[in-house]
C-alpha cells in the first residue's frame, strides 16, 4: 500500500469542505445535514457508489456531519496559530486489493498513532470510485485537550516505517517504502497533454521506461562519458548540452527532453560530480548500433478517418461558436462604452462644481472600472462554457466514447495498447489461448470505459465486472456479477472451456450459476463442469415436473369442464 500526505495550498483551514469531500457529502452547508448520509455510509450497503463505508474517531458523536461540526468547534478553540489545522491522509491499496474493515480502522489507527495523532479527532472514508481502493483520513491537527496545532516531523519516514510494519501484519501487497527522490515520478505538461491526446506514450515516458534504467547504470559503472554515450546510441539516443543543461534526443534530432526530467541522476550537475565536464561521443559511441529506438505509430483505416471527420466537425463547431461568441461581447462593450459616454456627458452638465462634481466623476469612472471588470470575468466564464459544450475529442477520448457505444473496433483499439501490471489474485474468468477472443461491449448495461480499454459494468445487486483483454474479472462479487461475467465470457471467448480462478465459494458460485442459467458454456476443471452439468440437469428436472404438473392441472380442469358440460346437456 501506498501512503501519502495531501499538501494544501493555502495554510487556512477548511475541514469542513475537507470532510465534505472524504465523506462524499451531498447535503447542505451545516454538516448536520449529512445525517442521512452518515447513517448510510456507515451502517447500509454501499450499492456501488464512491464512498463503501465510513468511520468517526475521538467524538463524541458517531455522525460524520455532526463530528465535523465538533472539529470546527475544537479548532475554534485555537485562536494563536496561523498555520493549517487539518491534515489530509490518503491510504492507497494495489488494484484487486480489499482489505477487511477491521484491518482498514487498524491500518487507520496504526497510521495516525506514528503521527502523534491517536488522540485526535478524525473522520474517514473509504472510496472504490476508481481502480484501487482508497481510504482517505482527515484529521484534526489541534489536540482536543491542550488545543495546541500539532505538527508532526519527519512524517514521510514515519508512515513508510508503519506501512512496511502494516503489510507484514495484515498479509498485504508489499511495497517499495524506501525514500527514493525519484519513485513515482509523473509525466506532466506537454508530455502529458501528448499523452492524453494520442493515446500512446510520450518520448519522454518512453525514455524513463526504456534507456532510463541503462543509462543510470552506464553513469554508476565508472567507465566515463563514452560509455553513457555508448548506452545512448543502443536506443538511438544521443545527450548534448543545450543551455545551462542537459537533453536526451533522438538522433533524428525531432525529439529530444531534459535530461533531469528523465532523471534527476542525469542532470547536468549530477553527471558532472560524477564523469567531470561534459565530453561529446567519439567515433565508436556514434558507430554503436542501434537495438530499440521510439517510435509513434502509423494510423490509418475506417475508425481513425472516423475520428479525423469527428474531430474537424467538432472544431469548425467550436470556431463558429467562439466567433458568434465574440461578436457578442464586442457588441455589448460597445453597448456599455456608449452608456457611460453618455453618463459622463450628463455629470459635465449636472450643474455640479468643486469637490462635489470630482466626486461624482469619481464615483462614475470607480462604477465603469466595476463593470468591465466583472465583465472580464463573466466573459471568461462564458468561454469556458462554450468550450465545454463543444469538445473537441482526442483519439483517446473517440475511442472511449465509440467503445461505451458499443463499437468493438475501437474497445479493440484501446485494449492493444494496454500496459498493465497483471493483477492481484481475484476472482476471474479466462482462457488458455486468448490471443484470438473477440471483443465485445453491452451498451444497455452502460458501462465505464477506461484508457487501457478495460470496461467496468455495475449491476443492480451492487456487483462490480471489469472486462479486460485477457480475461473477465470480478472486483464486488454478487449473483449478477456472476452471471454477467460469465456472459462476457461466453460472448469473448466462444466454445473454448473457460478456466475460473479465485476463491472455492467463488468457482463454486460461478458452476451453480452457469447450470441454473443453462449458459452455454464449459469449465476446464472437470469438478466444476461436473457441478455445472449436476445443476443443470436439477434444473432441467424441475422445469419437467413442472410442466408435467401444468400439464395435468390443465387436463383435469378440462376434465372437469366436460363433465360439467355434459350434466348441462343431460338437464336440457
Amino acid at each position: 500500500m501506498i501512503v501519502k500526505r495531501i499538501p494544501r495550498q493555502k495554510a487556512t483551514s477548511d475541514f469542513e469542505r475537507l470532510g465534505a469531500y472524504v465523506l462524499n457529502a451531498r447535503g447542505g452547508v451545516d454538516p448536520a445535514s449529512w445525517s442521512r448520509l452518515g447513517a448510510y455510509a456507515l451502517h447500509e450497503a454501499h450499492q456501488g457508489e464512491k464512498v463503501a463505508w465510513a468511520r468517526v474517531t475521538n467524538c463524541q458523536s458517531d455522525d460524520p456531519g455532526w463530528a465535523v461540526k465538533e472539529i470546527l468547534a475544537t479548532q475554534a478553540r485555537n485562536t494563536r496559530s496561523q498555520s493549517d489545522k487539518s491534515y489530509h491522509l490518503v491510504v492507497s491499496f494495489p488494484e484487486g486489493e480489499r482489505p477487511t474493515r477491521e484491518q482498514l480502522a487498524n491500518i487507520e489507527d496504526r497510521l495516525c498513532a506514528a503521527l502523534g495523532f491517536a488522540e485526535h479527532q478524525r473522520v474517514s472514508a473509504v472510496h472504490q470510485d476508481t481502480d484501487n481502493w482508497h481510504m482517505h483520513v482527515a484529521i484534526n491537527k489541534v489536540e482536543p485537550r491542550t488545543f495546541r496545532n500539532v505538527e508532526p516531523f519527519r512524517d514521510h519516514l514515519r508512515l513508510q516505517e508503519a506501512c512496511a510494519e502494516l503489510e507484514q501484519r495484515h498479509g498485504l501487497m508489499p511495497d517499495n517504502h524506501t525514500p527514493n527522490p525519484n519513485r513515482g515520478r509523473k509525466v506532466r505538461g506537454r508530455a502529458a497533454d501528448f499523452e492524453a491526446f494520442q493515446g500512446y506514450p510520450s518520448f519522454l515516458q518512453w525514455v524513463r521506461e526504456n534507456a532510463g534504467p541503462a543509462l543510470l547504470d552506464a553513469r554508476e559503472s565508472g567507465r566515463g562519458w563514452q560509455e553513457l554515450h555508448r548506452i545512448a546510441s543502443t536506443y538511438d539516443l544521443e545527450i548534448k548540452p543545450r543551455g545551462a543543461g542537459l537533453v536526451i534526443g533522438d538522433r533524428s534530432g525531432q525529439l529530444h527532453v531534459k535530461a533531469s526530467d528523465v532523471d534527476r541522476g542525469l542532470s547536468i550537475q549530477g553527471l558532472s560530480d560524477l564523469l567531470g565536464p561534459y565530453e561529446p561521443p567519439d567515433e565508436l559511441a556514434q558507430a554503436e548500433q542501434p537495438q530499440a529506438r521510439y517510435a509513434r505509430p502509423h494510423r490509418t483505416g475506417p475508425l481513425y478517418e472516423a475520428f479525423e471527420r469527428a474531430r474537424k466537425a467538432a472544431t469548425a463547431a467550436r470556431e463558429a461558436a467562439s466567433k458568434a461568441l465574440r461578436e457578442q461581447h464586442l457588441a455589448y462593450r460597445r453597448q456599455l462604452q456608449d452608456w457611460y459616454r453618455q453618463r459622463f456627458r450628463q455629470e459635465k452638465l449636472n450643474g455640479l462644481a468643486g469637490v462635489k462634481h470630482r466626486q461624482s466623476f469619481q464615483d462614475l469612472v470607480k462604477k465603469q472600472q466595476q463593470d468591465r471588470a466583472q465583465r472580464r470575468v463573466q466573459e471568461a466564464e462564458e468561454r469556458r462554457r462554450l468550450r465545454a459544450r463543444h469538445p473537441i475529442p482526442s483519439w483517446q477520448d473517440y475511442l472511449e466514447l465509440e467503445a461505451t457505444r458499443g463499437n468493438s473496433a475501437a474497445l479493440e483499439a484501446l485494449r492493444s495498447g494496454m500496459r498493465r501490471r497483471d493483477p492481484v489474485a481475484v476472482p476471474l474468468v479466462e482462457v488458455d489461448e486468448a490471443a484470438e477472443v473477440r471483443h465485445v461491449i453491452f451498451p444497455q448495461l452502460r458501462p465505464i470505459v477506461r484508457r487501457d480499454g478495460r470496461v467496468i459494468y455495475r449491476t443492480v445487486d451492487g456487483g462490480v465486472v471489469t472486462d479486460e483483454a485477457r480475461n473477465v474479472r470480478v472486483d464486488q462479487l454478487t449473483h449478477d456479477a456472476t452471471l454477467l461475467a460469465l456472459s462476457l465470457a461466453a460472448e469473448r471467448f466462444g466454445h473454448r472451456p473457460l478456466i475460473v480462478r479465485g476463491t472455492n465459494e467463488f468457482r463454486l458460485q460461478a458452476a451453480m450459476v452457469a447450470g441454473r442459467e443453462a449458459l452455454n458454456i464449459a469449465f476446464s476443471d472437470q469438478s466444476l463442469e461436473h457441478h455445472r452439468v449436476a445443476s443443470r440437469d436439477r434444473l432441467t428436472k424441475s422445469l419437467e415436473r413442472s410442466a408435467e404438473r401444468h400439464r395435468n392441472e390443465h387436463s383435469m380442469t378440462r376434465d372437469h369442464e366436460r363433465e360439467i358440460d355434459t350434466g348441462d346437456r343431460g338437464r336440457d
